[in-house]
This record gives structure tokens, sequence and C-alpha cells, in this order.
């Protein structure tokens, strides 16, 4: 995608977004850089809803149900941003003014027709 006023090009895919799985595990960073505030905010809640085991007074079982409940949560909201991620990021980046290089292009027309973006 080519911002047409700055000429600024981000290079996205249809496929599984890696950057958006591991944003989950490293506070969400890579949201907050791409622009979507309201991903890395999510990601920066469920990080700090995690800490909350380690307040309470549970027992060593308690505390390793918890911490493996938390692991789940963490890798199915990974898995839910990995799969999402790219179609997000291309329609906060449409939002923002940037188009398709080739519109008319094959990738273009996949990527509107997987992600539902009216051409």
């Amino acid at each position: 995608m080519v911002n047409p006023t700055t000429k600024d090009i981000r290079s996205l895919t249809t496929e599984f977004d890696w950057g958006a799985f591991l944003s989950v595990f490293v506070f969400g960073i890579p949201h907050f850089l791409r622009g979507l505030h309201v991903h890395g905010g999510i990601i920066i809640a469920l990080n700090l809803f995690s800490l909350t085991p380690l307040m309470m007074p549970l027992d060593d079982k308690g505390l390793t149900v918890t911490l493996l409940a938390y692991l789940g949560l963490f890798v199915g909201v990974a898995v839910a941003f990995g799969v999402k991620g790219s179609e997000q990021y291309a329609k906060a980046l449409l939002a923002r003014g940037y188009l398709f290089q080739n519109p008319e292009g094959e990738l273009a027309q996949a990527a509107r027709s997987k992600w539902s973006i009216a051409a």
C-alpha cells in the first residue's frame, strides 16, 4: 500500500500476520507502531490483568492452573490477532489515506476479496 501524499510504502500479506501474533507477548508495541491503538490497549489490559493471580493467596496448584489458563488465553488472543492482523492493519492504512499500489492487480483484488474491502 502506498500513501499518495508522502509516497510511503507499506507491504502487507494476506496470510498469517506473525508480527501481530508476537505482539501479544511484547505488550502490544507493534500494534501501537502500526497505529492500531485499540488493539495495543487490549493487549496492555490483558497483560495487566494477567498479574492478578500473583497478588492472590493461591497455593502452588492453584497458581499453576491459573497461569496455564492465562497462557491459553494469551495464545488464543495471539492466534486471533495473527489471523486478523493484516486485515486490521490494511483497513487502518486505508482510513489514513493509503491506497493499493496497483488497485487493478491480482494481489489487490485478492486482498479486497478476502478482507471484504470495497473497490
